[in-house]
């Protein structure tokens, strides 16, 4: 699946306004487990490989590059209830359809409460995350229509007093690994 998305952090003043602006269809609970290795060499490659559990469920996924800036490949294996502390380089590859991936183990834990809006070619994820005892907050526009989602990212900004520069800011992972990294 090919992920096209915008991102904009928000203040929890902003979020508390976006969150207010609709009638939301689900809230989601969720975890994300990143690896990598100690090197932090699929961060390096532009590779976030995680395992999120949802409920009671295990997913491995993989995002990958997609030469777009505003896209990337995203790829998913069920993995049952069990999460693991480490996953094999051959399980990685078989996901990914490459041959050099390596080993890699458990860095840690990203939380998010995700509210999720519906809105024609385009969803707003609305998610607040919590991880090494901090809390941000952040706007995920996920689209198949990037004029509607430009349209609908320019009311939010006008709306909720979102800045103007940029429609992609730090993901989760690479906010989980500055902070890893600060810790570390």
């Amino acid at each position: 699946m090919v992920e096209n998305e915008f991102k904009v952090m928000l203040t929890e003043e902003q979020f508390d306004k976006i969150k207010s602006m609709f009638a939301w269809n689900k809230r989601i609970e969720q975890t994300n487990f990143y690896y990598d290795t100690a090197e932090l060499s699929l961060i390096a490659a532009h590779i976030t490989c995680r395992v999120r559990r949802i409920g009671e469920e295990h997913f491995l996924q993989m995002k990958l590059p997609n030469g777009a800036e505003h896209s990337r490949i995203e790829l998913e294996k069920p993995l049952g209830k069990e999460l693991p502390q480490r996953l094999s380089a051959s399980e990685l590859n078989e996901l990914a359809g490459r041959d050099d991936l390596p080993d890699v183990a458990l860095l840690g834990e990203l939380s998010t409460t995700r509210y999720v809006k519906d809105y024609g070619g385009a969803e707003i994820d609305l998610d607040e995350s919590r991880y090494f005892g901090k809390a941000d907050r952040e706007l995920e526009i996920e689209f198949t229509d990037e004029a509607l989602a430009r349209a609908l990212l320019a009311e939010l900004r006008k709306n909720a007093g979102l800045q103007q520069s940029g429609d992609v800011c730090l993901g989760k992972v690479h906010r989980f690994i500055a902070e890893y990294k600060r810790l570390s």
